[in-house]
């Protein structure tokens, strides 16, 4: 008898747990309210007093000042001077970590951050400004036809900055490649100088994650800091051209 009741007490808690953990709870009641952050606002002194040793030790790393820019340079679309300078940066710096010369390098139009820089002292907040996510410099060994396939998907999307090599734009495809001035030779293998994002796949290359990677371990962001150290040590100061890398077929 004593039993029974046993049983029935634990089926009946069982159900009544079961019953329970199905059951959707809801809050009594909710409110919310937009605050605008304005002027008015008072700062917290607690939380300014907190993180301001902070901040002032990161600006005087940050505002530390490089190397002199002679002209304001802007990015645009199919070739521009930032986009120039930042990818010849890159296709020296590849060439300097990889000891193997480099044929050409590309770099991904988006992954310039920076509209434009103005002329005048070059800081280290340049850099992450220009580069704030960790891309790293990597190679790739490309055959002709894969570098023709890379120019066409740069066609499509209006152009990227490139070095070494040159091509028209025509009908969203590119024609007149050119290596180093010489015509793309479909028979070779070329030494490709690229961020990892774009070698691993990104901005809809994915035809090159399938490809080996010579890692550097160096991220750009780094390699572009150290381009402009190593200029104002040799006493030269940083500017940009256009050489018609990537046109428009006429």
């Amino acid at each position: 008898m004593l039993k029974n009741y046993f049983n029935k007490a634990v089926f009946f808690f069982g159900a009544l747990v079961i019953a329970s953990a199905c059951k959707t709870l809801y809050p009594v009641q909710e409110h919310a309210t937009l605050l605008p952050a304005t002027k008015n606002i008072a700062p917290d002194s607690s939380i300014k007093a907190y993180y301001h040793p902070y901040k002032d030790s990161l600006d005087k790393i940050m505002n530390a000042t490089i190397v002199e820019l002679t002209m304001d340079l802007y990015k645009k679309q199919p070739e521009s001077t930032l986009g120039n300078l930042m990818v010849d940066i890159l296709k020296s710096k590849a060439q300097e970590y990889t000891k193997d010369k480099m044929d050409l390098a590309i770099l991904n139009f988006g992954g310039i951050r920076m509209a434009s820089v103005s002329k005048g002292m070059l800081r280290v907040e340049d850099a992450y400004l220009l580069m704030p996510f960790d891309n790293y410099v990597v190679a790739q060994k490309l055959t002709g036809q894969q570098v023709a396939d890379f120019c066409d998907s740069i066609a499509r999307m209006k152009g990227w900055p490139v070095a070494g090599i040159s091509f028209k734009i025509k009908d969203q495809k590119a024609i007149d490649i050119k290596i180093n001035n010489a015509p793309l030779d479909y028979t070779q293998t070329y030494n490709v100088a690229l961020i990892d994002y774009v070698a691993n796949g990104g901005d809809g290359m994915a035809f090159l994650k399938h490809i080996p990677q010579v890692q550097t371990g160096k991220l750009f962001r780094e390699a572009i800091l150290e381009y402009w150290k190593e200029q104002a040590k040799a006493g030269r100061k940083i500017s940009s051209t256009l050489e018609n890398r990537i046109s428009y077929a006429e």
